[in-house]
């Protein structure tokens, strides 16, 4: 709708100087003053920039405090209950999130989990093409009642339910290409699923709003600026110190070598620390981690078509960077190539990020 907006403005400036030109200026001039005006608008752009610019505003969050040193070797999830979106973004605003993961790490944290809690059902069809995706969809239960989530949470819902239309299921490749088809409209939704988490961070105290502190500017005229209060500072440097243990030696209390309840208990417990993992980005490393300190066989605690099932080979699941440094998990790799498109979609990181499918 902004687009929409600036771009009728820029029609309307752009009639409002070229017609008194035509009419009462030289031929000449007038026609050389059109053309570099049209060459201008043209290669400049005005109204996508402004739209950039405010895209890139509304994701600022300046940083006036410091908190009190945590314990490093904090091994028990922070409380305060935060969903995996709001974990990413306090991650984020402290610059704590791989480069490559800041465009899907908080759609794909929230997707697991909501997998994890029975909202959506996350199927391999076919358990030889798990780790090529090809068999990977997504299936909308159609009981859920996207009142009681989370607001961010209900608008990946919708995003999924639409694209998937009245089966409620759509295959992982299929969303991508209908993402492809018609990436402006889900890049507003994703920008309404991350303006729903930024709500309810402010919500929680965690973010807040404050003025600039020049006196000689009136109150009404001075900027408001978006800051990580206190006690946002305190819980993100709280998860920090937690998700830097879980790529180093991550603790289940619940861990039982025998099978049994303990052994379903140790499976719930891994699955929630992975999904912790990936809101921030390293859920390669949380899942070596893992496995080397426990020693599981992941067959043993999820089923076949579980997305967590082919966690044996770490390397061969999870596909990194040319570095290395970063990975994404590739039964969801078409998931994630989508909403890439969707974010980056009419900004200037997208002209150099290449969507693989």
């Amino acid at each position: 709708m902004l687009y929409l907006f600036c771009l009728l403005l820029e029609i309307v400036l752009m009639l409002a100087i070229c017609l008194p030109l035509a009419i009462f200026a030289p031929l000449p001039l007038a026609l050389v003053v059109i053309v570099a005006l049209l060459l201008a608008v043209i290669f400049l752009r005005p109204a996508k920039r402004i739209v950039q610019y405010r895209r890139r505003r509304r994701r600022i969050v300046e940083r006036r405090f410091r908190p009190r040193t945590v314990p490093q070797g904090l091994t028990l999830r922070p409380a305060g209950k935060l969903t995996p979106a709001e974990v990413f973004r306090m991650m984020e605003i402290l610059q704590a999130v791989p480069a490559d993961r800041l465009a899907v790490a908080d759609f794909t944290a929230t997707l697991l989990d909501l997998n994890r809690r029975g909202i959506l059902v996350l199927r391999v069809t076919d358990g030889d093409d798990l780790l090529r995706a090809d068999g990977m969809r997504i299936v909308c239960r159609r009981d859920t009642d996207i009142k009681k989530l989370a607001p961010h949470e209900a608008c990946l819902i919708r995003m999924i339910r639409r694209a998937s239309g009245s089966s409620g299921a759509i295959q992982l490749s299929a969303f991508a290409d209908y993402i492809s088809r018609a990436p402006g409209r889900f890049q507003r939704d994703a920008d309404a699923f991350r303006r729903a988490v930024d709500r309810a961070l402010m919500k929680k105290r965690m973010i807040t709003f404050m003025t600039t502190s020049k006196s000689r500017v009136p109150r009404f005229l001075r900027r408001r600026v978006r800051v990580i209060t206190p006690r946002g500072e305190q819980c993100a440097a709280l998860w920090i110190a937690y998700l830097r243990n879980l790529c180093q030696k991550p603790f289940l209390d619940s861990y039982q070598p025998m099978p049994g309840e303990g052994q379903k208990r140790f499976a719930a417990e891994a699955e929630r620390l992975l999904v912790d993992a990936a809101a921030a980005g390293c859920c390669a490393r949380a899942a070596e981690a893992l496995m080397r300190e426990y020693l599981f066989v992941p067959e043993s605690l999820w089923e076949e078509n579980h997305y967590f099932s082919s966690l044996t080979e770490t390397r061969i699941a999870f596909a990194g960077s040319a570095s290395g440094e970063s990975y994404f998990f590739l039964p969801l790799r078409h998931f994630e190539t989508a909403i890439r498109t969707a974010v980056l979609h009419g900004t200037d990181e997208g002209k150099h990020v290449g969507f693989d499918s």
